[in-house]
């Protein structure tokens, strides 16, 4: 798997704010990578300055294993921040501009409005369509010329929930053809439908990165209860299975050791003379994790 995009200590301040800092990432070919994070926390600073919009106080990045030339900006499309169209336009005349722009053909207008379910609304003005449509058509923009990475920056940002879905399932539909995806969201539960990969940033810092999959369930936390809790609450909290025990009302709440399972609690009880009469999973979701490494 090549690497598309390889950032190293990348850095950028606003006199006294320091938007990013020192921040290191990699992004392999055909993953579906999420930034994500609070407001404020430096993300379209990031995909700004990837993007040639922002040049770095420090760092460096390269695209394809190469430093950034003026030729690399066909293999990739962007929508940074929200998308800017001539109101009184239609959709293809607006397209037809961003063709000229890019100095390309306009015989992939009719695909890329097609891919985004928009070509129905071609002769449609800009000023008519919801705001869901309107950030399809950023998108289409950004898939003009078939490019191999797709850089999104909050594109359901400020939209309804079906505005929400419709986005979603367009850039879905962009991973699944194998494009390279790089989005920025603070919507914890959008990266964790998109992308397969996250990091994690926090006031300019990287707090956190990985498989989405292994911060989902590298740890997991479950509910119990028995006859007698108190001894049980004693027993698992000496104990090696359990890495953080806590009593919510007449549960315990357990976060179990890294490989651990929720069989060796029963079986652990059994052996102590308890029998448990509530044990429930309750995987530890992204949105919690994120919480607790921003608090």
């Amino acid at each position: 798997m090549s690497t598309i995009l390889k950032i190293h200590q990348l850095s950028k301040s606003y006199r006294t704010i320091k938007a990013i800092n020192k921040l290191d990432i990699a992004i392999q070919s055909g993953q579906s990578y999420g930034l994500l994070g609070p407001n404020g926390s430096g993300k379209t600073t990031t995909l700004s300055i990837i993007t040639g919009i922002l040049r770095q106080d420090s760092g460096s990045f390269l695209w394809f294993d190469k430093t950034p030339y003026a030729g690399q900006r066909k293999k990739i499309g962007s929508l940074i921040e929200s998308p800017h169209f001539y109101p009184y336009l239609s959709l293809e005349k607006n397209l037809r501009i961003i063709c000229r722009i890019k100095n390309s053909g306009c015989d992939d207008i009719e695909r890329v409005l097609t891919e985004t379910k928009l070509i129905h609304r071609k002769n449609s003005k800009f000023r008519t369509l919801s705001l869901g449509m309107k950030q399809r058509l950023g998108i289409a923009a950004a898939l003009l010329g078939d490019p191999e990475v797709l850089v999104l920056d909050e594109p359901t940002n400020g939209l309804d929930p079906e505005g929400i879905a419709e986005v979603r399932e367009t850039v879905m539909e962009q991973v699944k053809k194998g494009k390279t995806l790089i989005l920025a969201s603070h919507i914890l539960s959008e990266v964790e439908k998109i992308c397969d990969h996250v990091a994690i940033l926090k006031n300019g810092e990287l707090i956190a990165k990985g498989p989405v999959r292994e911060l989902l369930t590298d740890e997991e936390v479950v509910e119990i209860s028995c006859s007698d809790n108190e001894r049980l609450f004693d027993i698992l909290k000496k104990g090696e299975i359990v890495k953080e025990i806590s009593r919510e009302n007449s549960i315990m709440i357990a976060t179990l050791h890294k490989g651990r399972t929720i069989g060796e609690i029963n079986r652990h009880a059994f052996e102590n003379d308890l029998v448990i009469e509530h044990l429930v999973s309750r995987r530890r979701s992204l949105e919690s994790q994120f919480l607790e490494l921003v608090k």
